[in-house]
């Protein structure tokens, strides 16, 4: 931590645990400082909770370089404003996010939106593209550097000068992108991978079964370390390590809670299941179930919905014809009624999919405008972006659980494309594919696995807050699971089975609920299609 000549005048006036408290949530990034300057001084003397310090001093760098001038005096004016209210607004699409803590009160639904997507529409070039698959580089690269197991980490460029000198062999770690795969006569793999300044070719011999089978999964453009032998210019693995998520300590609430997890309610659809919907929002109300689960309707803080709130018109060929809701807006105008009618006192997180009115490239941002108005009226919706991370039911000495959200278009493409996804059950199996997306910790690794936005100075689809739970949808199935800690939760849809979807052959499991305890963690699905 850097303290500002400015500071040390009245650093005083700061409590040695108020000093500490900052200090240690600081240490809980890496490769994160803290410049404490008037500014901060007055944020510290606030004693707020949840301020994000590292997005704080990230934003003023930005600042400070003329990227993004906005940026840190948003974060600071948000920061120093008078307290709000007792309620969150509706959306949420500053970036970096500010802190958005409710008041501390007992049993009180907390939401603070950590990360939420939003940029200014410019006109995208290749340059564009180069800067942000570099960003994708560096952050998968940060990761990597910290593995035990990589020894001699060189750039491409020094092997390719080792080689043209030097007739032996060496061994080398290096970081590249993947940049191509194909099998051998032989029935080995060659794969390519590049950095910054260079490409080089890699062998895996079929031999090596646990390792040519992880070299068999690795899709175009994501970011990998590799050990091996050089010799003759060819690099011949030995070892492939993944950025992946670290094994964590699972967190639990000290107050028992729910939080319900739903997607794919596709609101103007001709097979809405407007029937299974009711009885949902009758339960929720404490008018349907058993003793047990209306006790647990009664204690349920949080719905997150992942995206595709309503059908939308065009989406795919012949849609027009399977709706019954056939602009929009008034589709929109109908999933506000129904969301209207759960209480007031649970906090509904909403966050887009390939199906709604926003931007089809990812990230998408959050509902705003004409076409979301109505949305945006409840007064217990909080909007984000896909993805996005929000941190739900912080208190006191208990920092909440982390939910990465992220509606899950690029799920397609990976069962297609990775055969220890497709051969395990393809759309049946979301925990693999979720599992395959944090071990590569990005969400769309696969430059055509989706529709990019290129963002100039980041990746917002690499993972770099490791959450404790991590929901979707998309593939209108639902699946609960864990990895390293993090519990996986893919989201039910609320429509029946499209012609589209007969075409695809998939098999939707409609109308399923997952309920997550926040104290014991375990979780629970409700089927309201009985």
């Amino acid at each position: 931590m850097l303290v500002s000549p400015e500071f040390l005048g009245s650093v005083k006036e700061i409590s040695s645990e108020e000093f500490r408290r900052i200090t240690e949530s600081n240490s809980e990034s890496a490769q994160s400082v803290l410049v404490i300057d008037k500014k901060v001084d007055e944020l510290l003397k606030r004693n707020e909770p949840g301020i994000n310090w590292l997005e704080l001093e990230k934003s003023k760098v930005m600042s400070e370089k003329r990227r993004k001038l906005e940026a840190y005096g948003t974060f600071l004016d948000t920061l120093l404003s008078p307290p709000a209210g007792p309620s969150l607004p509706h959306t949420a699409t500053t970036h970096p996010p500010p802190s958005l803590a409710t008041p501390e009160v007992s049993g009180t639904p907390r939401v603070k939106v950590v990360f939420s997507y939003s940029a200014n529409p410019v006109k995208r070039e290749m340059g564009d593209f180069v800067s942000y698959y570099l960003a994708r580089y560096k952050a998968a690269q940060g990761i990597l550097m910290q593995h035990s197991g990589l020894s001699s980490l060189v750039q491409i460029s020094r092997l390719r000068s080792w080689s043209a000198s030097n007739s032996g062999s060496e061994q080398v770690s290096v970081i590249g992108m993947v940049v191509d795969r194909q099998q051998t006569k032989q029935g080995h793999l060659a794969v390519s991978v590049e950095d910054p300044t260079g490409t080089i070719d890699v062998i895996i011999n079929k031999t090596r079964k646990e390792l040519f089978e992880t070299a068999s999964n690795l899709v175009f453009d994501e970011v990998v370390a590799i050990s091996g032998t050089l010799r003759s210019g060819t690099l011949f693995a030995a070892n492939i390590v993944l950025p992946d998520v670290p094994a964590r300590e699972p967190k639990y609430s000290p107050t028992e809670g729910y939080a319900v997890f739903m997607s794919d309610l596709h609101f103007g659809s001709a097979q809405f299941l407007e029937a299974d919907f009711r009885k949902f929002l009758k339960w929720i109300n404490g008018g349907l179930g058993n003793p047990s689960q209306r006790e647990i309707a009664g204690k349920v803080k949080y719905v997150l919905i992942a995206g595709d709130v309503v059908d939308g018109v065009g989406v795919y060929q012949d849609q027009y014809d399977e709706l019954s809701v056939k602009d929009v807006r008034d589709q929109y105008k109908m999933c506000a009624e129904f969301l209207s009618e759960i209480p007031q006192n649970i906090k509904i997180i909403l966050s887009p999919g390939n199906h709604d009115a926003v931007r089809a490239a990812e990230p998408q941002d959050a509902f705003s405008g004409d076409f979301a108005a109505p949305l945006l009226k409840l007064p217990n919706v909080v909007c984000v972006s896909n993805p996005a991370v929000v941190n739900i039911d912080a208190s006191e000495g208990f920092p909440g659980f982390d939910v990465l959200l992220y509606h899950g278009y690029s799920f397609d493409y990976y069962v297609a494309n990775v055969d220890s996804i497709r051969q395990q059950g393809g759309y049946e199996r979301a925990d693999l594919i979720m599992r395959f997306l944090l071990q590569r910790r990005h969400l769309a690794p696969a430059h055509t696995s989706t529709l990019i936005l290129p963002d100039r100075s980041s990746d917002p689809l690499f993972i770099n807050i490791v959450p404790d739970i991590f929901a979707t949808g998309h593939i209108h199935r639902t699946s609960v699971s864990d990895y390293k800690g993090i519990t996986l939760i893919n989201s039910s849809c609320w429509q029946g089975k499209t012609k589209f979807q007969e075409r695809l052959g998939h098999s939707p499991q409609p109308s399923r609920l997952p309920v997550f305890n926040l104290k014991t963690r375990a979780a629970k699905i409700i089927n309201f299609g009985k």
